[in-house]
């Protein structure tokens, strides 16, 4: 088989790249009260930049203390608009402590589920971002591990009163995992985010590796390496 015939599986890969499912996970727990206006302007701003009307990107949002409260699903709204408005009226949640642990377990039974809206079944990448502005009382470990292992792509932002190591403990890297001195200054870090997902997203692979999930996956097409995963000479 010549390289032309590569090409065209790898065109085939790039057309049909179905987007990603992304999740946010906010603190609302009472010591994140003032801080969360600036939590959910910046919902909305990465909002703006997903593709959500055409289908290619889902969003939901959790927000969480001692127990979570998911405010939408993944597949409660099919447009931008739906979502900006919501996101502009969420209230915070309050409540203590923060159990961040709970939360994640939550997540993996409840949100990235077929019939919650979540297309990994479908290879669709899986992404969760957490902003935190404290340390969890219960353990963080098996829940974010669980998560891990369905695919779920974990990134997590925290202020100064977050426990830095926490979040390095829950996201995919410890690179994943950002700081910021409040959360008025998440725009700092908002491109940083955004590339590293959007990386991230690109090498994501589907669960199972067969002809069609590569045909239907975000994954990278590397024309170097169609022959061995199409048997090709």
């Amino acid at each position: 088989m010549n390289l032309n015939m590569s090409e065209f599986l790898c065109s085939l890969v790039e057309r049909k790249a179905p987007g990603k499912d992304v999740v946010f996970l906010l603190d609302g727990s009472d010591s994140t009260r003032s801080g969360f206006p600036a939590m959910r302007d910046f919902v909305q701003r990465v909002v703006e930049t997903l593709s959500v009307d055409d289908n290619k990107d889902r969003v939901s949002v959790v927000q969480y203390s001692r127990d979570p409260a998911v405010q939408f699903y993944l597949n409660t709204y099919t447009t931008k608009a739906e979502i900006l408005d919501t996101v502009r009226g969420l209230r915070h949640k309050g409540g203590r402590p923060l159990n961040t642990g709970a939360a994640l377990q939550y997540l993996g039974d409840n949100v990235f589920t077929a019939s919650a809206g979540s297309r990994r079944p479908e290879g669709v990448p899986q992404v969760l971002i957490l902003l935190s502005g404290g340390r969890s009382f219960d353990s963080v470990d098996a829940p974010a591990s669980a998560l891990k292992q369905l695919g779920v792509l974990i990134f997590a932002i925290g202020t100064r009163s977050a426990d830095s190591r926490q979040l390095q403990e829950i996201s995919n890297d410890p690179s994943y995992a950002l700081s910021v001195s409040e959360f008025t200054d998440l725009p700092s870090v908002q491109q940083q985010l955004q590339s590293s997902v959007e990386a991230v997203v690109i090498d994501a692979s589907p669960e199972s590796p067969t002809v069609t999930g590569m045909l239907t996956s975000t994954a990278s097409c590397w024309p170097e390496r169609l022959p061995d995963l199409f048997n090709l000479d």
